[in-house]
């Protein structure tokens, strides 16, 4: 008699929901599927599961179906709603929806595919954390809950998602344990129960420090928002959305070398400023490419982008929509959000007031702000030695893991999405995607690029499932 194989998920955000919604639309014959997620059912993680109606979505309608064969399902399926009828599909597919309707509409994916689920699919839900994760006999994963309950599978995906930021180097690290800090910037609490006489500090000045903002100013703070980051304020707009660029992609003839990339692409920025359009439509025509890109780059070529070209990479690409960004400007001229460009050097409570020591990078001088609260924003810590998800530490520890040369994550086969250990051996049984991939991939946070790895790591699943049953 043929087993049953069985394959257990880590993780319901989207790339959990996306690989389990995969398997069982492609399932052929009998499998068994298993996601192990704390706070079930499925909460999307904090992107899609949003506490404000505010937070939109960077990437438009157009661009964000779930399924990478059918690039218009997001946009019919808004379409489809009563809210939303009135307007025309190409409009609906160049607009900045909110991020929470996304999360409704991964949930509508999601119910409809149990309701057409085979009964030769056998799928279960655990509301738990996953304490451990060890090689077994016969080729099996034995997967252990914090319950104590084991679980064996023939394939595990660590579909782990964001960790929490890195705490900033400071003289005072005790800091940190105060309950005036905030290292979860994405919950509501956050951005609420707030003296309104206090200011609020900020570290970063990203994406995440724009949600934090908006959501102050939703829940109606009114005193001012510090922002300390080490590049000052790095934002934009998408101001040319819609316009597309050819000319790059055609004169870099399939060569990646990372110096005459970036000549081509100053080149063309200028050319296109000629005609009072930004860098936008340029840089956004690199992202089809911007896997191959990263992978052709030497190991050294990497190190360079990192330490020269990250900072302007990541603010030319992860633009706002421009209504959120004139909200932003509007506190900045209004004077209520202020932005330093710093470094944290010292953070001391002093009764109920906080003491924020910064240099700052323009006047060379360290300078004090004094807040009620410090939130974190600085991004999802990416190495799988730092990162505060025990599962990931623990692996790492035992060698089953391995981070990439540039510890950005997991070393992987991208091949084959399975992981690689400290013994440069690759796992046939464990598979990841997601931010675990920065390291391989570098743009590997956006539903462009997820979409496309839940579905090939569903493919590679079935596939290896069908050939050793």
């Amino acid at each position: 008699m043929t087993k049953t194989k069985h394959i257990v998920i880590i993780g319901g955000g989207f790339c959990g929901t996306m690989t389990a919604t995969n398997l069982i639309r492609g399932a052929k014959g009998p499998l068994k599927i298993t996601v192990v997620n704390s706070g079930a059912p499925f909460n999307l993680g904090v992107a899609y599961n949003t506490y404000s109606a505010t937070h939109l979505l960077n990437v438009a309608a157009g661009n964000m179906s779930v399924f990478p064969e059918d690039m218009m399902h997001f946009t019919n399926w808004v379409k489809s709603k009563d809210e939303y009828s009135e307007f025309e599909t190409d409009l609906l597919s160049k607009t900045f929806l909110p991020r929470n309707l996304f999360g409704k509409y991964v949930q509508s994916v999601w119910e409809s595919t149990l309701a057409s689920m085979s009964n030769h699919i056998e799928f279960s839900l655990v509301d738990d954390y996953v304490s451990d994760l060890e090689l077994a006999e016969n080729n099996t994963v034995k997967v252990t809950l914090k319950s104590g309950e084991p679980l064996t599978a023939d394939y595990a995906v660590l579909a782990t998602g964001n960790s929490l930021p890195r705490n900033p180097q400071i003289a005072n690290m005790d800091y940190y344990k105060s309950s005036t800090y905030y290292r979860n910037p994405w919950t509501v609490e956050s951005v609420t129960k707030l003296n309104p006489d206090d200011d609020v500090l900020i570290v970063g000045n990203g994406l995440t420090m724009v949600d934090t903002v908006i959501g102050l100013i939703e829940h109606g703070f009114k005193n001012k928002i510090y922002s300390v980051s080490t590049n000052g304020f790095g934002v934009l707009a998408h101001r040319h959305f819609g316009l597309s660029y050819t000319g790059l992609v055609k004169e870099l003839e399939n060569r990646y070398e990372l110096q005459r990339l970036v000549s081509i692409v100053n080149k063309h920025i200028k050319k296109v400023r000629k005609l009072g359009v930004s860098a936008g439509p340029v840089i956004d025509s690199l992202r089809p490419y911007s896997h191959k890109i990263w992978q052709a780059f030497t190991l050294e070529e990497k190190k360079q982008f990192i330490n020269r070209f990250r900072y302007m990479w990541g603010v030319a690409r992860h633009r706002l929509p421009v209504f959120i960004y004139d909200i932003i400007e509007n506190l900045r001229l209004e004077g209520q959000l202020i932005v330093h460009q710093g470094k944290l050097v010292d953070i001391i409570e002093k009764g109920n007031q906080v003491h924020v020591t910064f240099h700052n990078a323009k006047t060379h001088t360290n300078e004090t702000l004094i807040v009620q609260r410090v939130i974190n924003c600085t991004g999802p810590e990416t190495s799988i030695y730092k990162t505060l998800n025990p599962l990931l530490r623990q692996l790492a520890d035992r060698g089953i893991l391995s981070a990439d040369p540039l510890e950005l994550g997991v070393n992987t086969d991208i091949s084959t999405y399975n992981i690689i250990d400290n013994k440069g051996k690759k796992l046939p049984q464990i598979f990841t995607l997601g931010t675990n991939l920065k390291g391989s991939l570098w743009e590997t946070i956006a539903v462009p690029e997820l979409r496309v790895q839940c579905k090939e790591v569903s493919n590679v699943l079935l596939k290896v499932c069908e050939e050793t049953k």
